[in-house]
Protein backbone atom coordinates (compact mmCIF):
# COMPACT_ATOMS: atom_id res chain seq x y z
CA UNK A 1 0.00 0.00 0.00
CA UNK A 2 1.33 3.43 -0.91
CA UNK A 3 0.45 6.06 1.65
CA UNK A 4 2.29 8.50 3.85
CA UNK A 5 3.19 6.93 7.20
CA UNK A 6 0.25 6.73 9.55
CA UNK A 7 -1.03 4.60 12.39
CA UNK A 8 -3.27 1.74 11.42
CA UNK A 9 -6.09 1.25 13.83
CA UNK A 10 -8.45 -1.42 12.51
CA UNK A 11 -11.00 -0.30 15.08
CA UNK A 12 -11.20 3.02 13.23
CA UNK A 13 -13.92 2.72 10.60
CA UNK A 14 -12.29 5.14 8.14
CA UNK A 15 -9.00 3.24 8.25
CA UNK A 16 -10.76 -0.08 7.88
CA UNK A 17 -12.75 1.20 4.88
CA UNK A 18 -9.55 2.49 3.27
CA UNK A 19 -7.82 -0.87 3.75
CA UNK A 20 -10.81 -2.75 2.35
CA UNK A 21 -10.88 -0.46 -0.69
CA UNK A 22 -7.15 -0.95 -1.21
CA UNK A 23 -7.58 -4.74 -1.12
CA UNK A 24 -10.61 -4.84 -3.40
CA UNK A 25 -9.80 -2.07 -5.93
CA UNK A 26 -6.53 -2.36 -7.90
CA UNK A 27 -7.05 1.14 -9.32
CA UNK A 28 -7.09 2.65 -5.82
CA UNK A 29 -3.37 2.00 -5.25
CA UNK A 30 -2.55 3.50 -8.66
CA UNK A 31 -4.52 6.62 -7.73
CA UNK A 32 -2.64 6.86 -4.42
CA UNK A 33 0.66 6.59 -6.31
CA UNK A 34 -0.32 9.37 -8.74
CA UNK A 35 -1.40 11.64 -5.87
CA UNK A 36 1.82 10.97 -3.98
CA UNK A 37 3.96 11.66 -7.06
CA UNK A 38 2.19 14.99 -7.69
CA UNK A 39 2.63 15.94 -4.05
CA UNK A 40 6.36 15.07 -4.12
CA UNK A 41 6.88 17.06 -7.33
CA UNK A 42 5.23 20.11 -5.78
CA UNK A 43 7.38 19.87 -2.63
CA UNK A 44 10.53 19.46 -4.73
CA UNK A 45 9.69 22.52 -6.83
CA UNK A 46 8.99 24.59 -3.72
CA UNK A 47 12.26 23.61 -2.04
CA UNK A 48 14.18 24.24 -5.28
CA UNK A 49 12.71 27.72 -5.49
CA UNK A 50 13.53 28.39 -1.82
CA UNK A 51 17.15 27.33 -2.42
CA UNK A 52 17.40 29.52 -5.53
CA UNK A 53 16.02 32.53 -3.65
CA UNK A 54 18.46 31.91 -0.81
CA UNK A 55 21.39 31.80 -3.25
CA UNK A 56 20.14 34.94 -5.01
CA UNK A 57 20.03 36.67 -1.62
CA UNK A 58 23.67 35.77 -1.01
CA UNK A 59 24.67 37.26 -4.38
CA UNK A 60 22.65 40.41 -3.69
CA UNK A 61 24.25 40.81 -0.27
CA UNK A 62 27.72 40.41 -1.77
CA UNK A 63 26.77 43.15 -4.23
CA UNK A 64 25.84 45.50 -1.39
CA UNK A 65 22.08 45.12 -1.85
CA UNK A 66 21.14 44.21 1.70
CA UNK A 67 17.42 45.06 1.49
CA UNK A 68 16.95 43.12 -1.74
CA UNK A 69 18.82 40.16 -0.21
CA UNK A 70 16.60 40.25 2.87
CA UNK A 71 13.50 40.31 0.65
CA UNK A 72 14.68 37.20 -1.23
CA UNK A 73 15.50 35.39 2.02
CA UNK A 74 12.07 36.18 3.44
CA UNK A 75 10.47 34.75 0.29
CA UNK A 76 12.69 31.68 0.63
CA UNK A 77 11.72 31.29 4.28
CA UNK A 78 8.03 31.53 3.38
CA UNK A 79 8.56 28.63 0.96
CA UNK A 80 10.65 26.59 3.41
CA UNK A 81 9.81 27.76 6.95
CA UNK A 82 11.70 24.89 8.61
CA UNK A 83 14.99 25.81 6.93
CA UNK A 84 17.36 26.63 9.77
CA UNK A 85 20.05 28.05 7.46
CA UNK A 86 17.69 30.66 6.02
CA UNK A 87 16.59 31.68 9.52
CA UNK A 88 20.20 32.03 10.65
CA UNK A 89 21.21 34.06 7.59
CA UNK A 90 18.41 36.56 8.15
CA UNK A 91 19.22 36.82 11.85
CA UNK A 92 22.95 37.19 11.23
CA UNK A 93 22.37 40.14 8.90
CA UNK A 94 19.73 41.75 11.13
CA UNK A 95 21.57 41.08 14.42
CA UNK A 96 25.29 40.68 13.72
CA UNK A 97 26.06 41.19 17.40
CA UNK A 98 24.39 37.84 18.17
CA UNK A 99 26.72 36.05 15.71
CA UNK A 100 29.99 37.90 15.31
CA UNK A 101 30.73 39.65 18.62
CA UNK A 102 32.32 36.81 20.58
CA UNK A 103 30.46 33.49 20.49
CA UNK A 104 27.20 32.74 18.74
CA UNK A 105 24.26 33.39 21.07
CA UNK A 106 22.29 30.14 20.74
CA UNK A 107 19.92 31.09 23.55
CA UNK A 108 18.92 34.22 21.64
CA UNK A 109 18.33 32.12 18.51
CA UNK A 110 16.02 29.78 20.40
CA UNK A 111 14.06 32.72 21.82
CA UNK A 112 13.90 34.35 18.37
CA UNK A 113 12.56 31.14 16.78
CA UNK A 114 9.88 30.78 19.46
CA UNK A 115 8.86 34.42 18.95
CA UNK A 116 8.56 33.92 15.20
CA UNK A 117 6.44 30.78 15.68
CA UNK A 118 4.07 32.62 18.01
CA UNK A 119 3.60 35.36 15.36
CA UNK A 120 2.33 32.84 12.78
Amino acid sequence: MVKAPFNINVADKKTLMMLEKWLSDPDYNAALLRDMQRSNESVTQTLTEATARFQLGLILLEGGKKQEAMAEWRKALALDPQNWIIHKQIWAVEHPDKFYDGGVDYGWQKTQLEAEKSEQ
